[in-house]
C-alpha cells in the first residue's frame, strides 16, 4: 500500500508533466494535446481521484481485517460499601461488577482461540501500582468478557489476559491476530496504530516508522528497543497493535518510558512508540508459563552477534573478534549487580544460562523469567576461554531503571 503523499506526489507530476519525454519535432502536437485534455482551474482529474479512491478501498480492507483481533480493556476498581458513585453515567459507566466501578480503560490484541490478550501493563494497576482485582474486555460487536490476569512486566510495561470463557462458550467474532516478523519493519515504512478505546472511538491512524530499535535487549535502554512511528494515538489506545501494509502485527503500542514505571506520561502528540512483537511474544511466553509480575535482572544488557557487527560497522573487526560459534555479547553493566559482583564483565559473551543455552536475546530475556529468584550457573566467553560463574537473579531494582 503506498502512502498518500506518495500517491498525490505521484498524480501531481503526472498532472503537470505530461510531454516530459517528448521529442522537440512533437512539441507543438503534444501542446495541442494537453490543451485538449487539461483539467479546468480547480478540477480534479479522474484518475487522481480514481488513484486516491483505491488507496482508500485499500485502506479500509486493511482496517477490516485487523479490528476483529482489536479489544477494549476495563480495569474496575472495588468500591466500598455505602460510597456513592458519583461523576459517573448512570448507563455509560455501568458496572456488571456488584461493587466495583470501571477506574481504567486500554486496548489489547487477541493471540489466539484460548482468549489469550495481550496489552499493557498501566491500564492493569490502581494506585500504588497494585493490580487490580477485576477486568474485562469489550469486544468490536459490543460482547463482553470477564478476564483473569495471567501475567505482568513493569519495566517493559507488558500485561497478558485470559478470557474467562464457559463450557462450550466462544469468542464470538474475535479473530486471532495475525502475527508478523519485527525484523521485517523497514525505516519509512508505512504503519497503522489499530486500537479501541473505550465507547464509540476507534484508533486507525496511518504513519511512517522514524526509527528502528537500536538493539533488541531493553535492560540498559528502553527507549532504543523500540520502533517509532510517525503518529499520533489517544491514551486508551495503548496496548492496541503496530500494523504492516500486510495487516500483520510487529509491535503493540506502547507509552513513552519513564524511569519510575508507575507514572508513564501519555502518548507524544509527534511520535508513537512499540514495543517489537518478538520481544513481547518471546517475554509473553515465559510470564504465562511463570505467571510472573515483576521484572527479573542480573545487571547487564546484551546484543546478538547481529546487532554487534552492524553495531561495530567494520565486518573486518567483527571477524577478527574472539567470539564463540553461539552466544550474545555483553555491551553494558549495571554496577553494583549480580552480574558485577560475580565477576562478569562487558566484552563477554553469554553462551549457556543453568543448561540453557542462550543463541538470541529472546533466549537470554526469557532465561531470566523461567530461573528468577534462583542463583544459577551461568557459562561465558572471554578471551578465547570458556568460563563459569554462579549468578543470581534478582528482582530489578527502581534506580537501574533509564527511559
Amino acid at each position: 500500500m503506498l502512502p498518500l503523499a506518495f500517491v498525490v506526489a505521484t498524480a501531481v507530476s503526472a498532472q503537470s508533466a505530461p510531454c516530459a519525454a517528448t521529442p522537440p519535432s512533437a512539441t507543438a502536437a503534444c501542446t495541442k494535446s494537453s490543451a485538449t485534455t487539461a483539467s479546468a482551474p480547480g478540477a480534479v482529474r479522474a484518475d487522481f481521484a480514481a488513484l486516491v479512491a483505491d488507496v482508500d478501498a485499500a485502506r479500509r480492507a486493511l482496517q477490516e481485517r485487523i479490528t476483529p483481533s482489536i479489544v477494549t480493556i476495563n480495569t474496575y476498581i472495588r468500591v466500598p460499601e455505602g460510597v456513592a458513585f458519583e461523576g459517573r453515567w448512570q448507563v455509560a459507566d455501568e458496572s456488571p461488577f456488584a461493587g466495583y466501578a470501571r477506574e481504567k480503560v486500554a486496548s489489547g490484541i487477541l493471540l489466539d482461540d484460548k482468549g489469550t490478550i495481550l496489552c499493557c501493563r498501566d491500564p492493569l494497576t490502581l494506585e500504588g501500582d497494585v493490580l487490580a482485582e477485576v477486568y474485562e474486555i469489550d469486544t468490536p460487536t459490543g460482547a463482553r468478557f470477564e478476564c483473569e490476569l495471567i501475567a505482568s512486566e513493569p519495566t517493559i510495561n507488558l500485561g497478558i489476559l485470559r478470557v474467562k470463557l464457559a463450557e462450550g462458550q466462544t469468542l464470538g467474532d474475535l479473530v486471532p491476530a495475525t502475527i508478523g516478523k519485527s525484523e521485517t519493519v523497514q525505516l519509512g515504512d508505512t504503519v497503522f496504530a489499530a486500537a479501541d478505546p473505550f465507547g464509540s472511538s476507534r484508533t486507525f491512524a496511518q504513519g511512517t516508522v522514524m526509527a528502528l530499535p537500536t538493539a533488541s535487549c531493553y535492560q540498559a535502554d528502553l527507549t532504543g528497543s523500540f520502533i517509532h512511528s510517525s503518529m499520533a494515538i489517544a491514551p486508551g489506545a495503548i496496548g492496541g497493535a503496530l500494523v504492516n501494509a500486510k495487516g500483520e502485527v510487529v509491535g503493540i503500542l506502547v507509552p513513552p518510558p519513564a524511569a519510575n514505571g508507575a507514572t508513564r506520561p501519555d502518548p507524544s502528540p509527534y511520535v508513537t512508540y512499540a514495543l517489537q512483537i518478538d520481544t513481547a511474544l518471546g517475554v509473553g511466553q515465559a510470564l504465562i508459563e511463570k505467571r510472573s509480575n515483576h521484572s527479573p535482572w542480573v545487571g547487564f544488557s546484551v546484543l546478538s552477534q547481529t546487532e554487534l557487527k552492524t553495531r561495530l560497522r567494520d565486518d573486518a573487526k567483527f571477524n577478527a573478534m574472539q567470539k564463540p560459534e553461539l552466544g550474545i555479547y555483553i555491551d553494558d553493566l549495571y554496577d553494583p549487580s549480580p552480574a558485577s559482583k560475580a565477576g562478569i564483565r562487558r566484552g563477554d559473551f553469554i553462551v549457556d544460562i543453568n543448561g540453557r543455552k542462550i543463541a538470541s536475546v529472546v533466549d537470554f530475556q526469557q532465561s531470566l523469567y523461567y530461573f528468577s529468584g534462583a542463583t544459577v550457573p551461568v557459562r561465558y566467553f572471554r578471551d578465547g576461554k570458556e568460563l563459569q560463574a554462579m549468578l543470581t537473579i534478582e528482582k530489578r531494582p527502581t534506580e537501574a531503571n533509564r527511559p
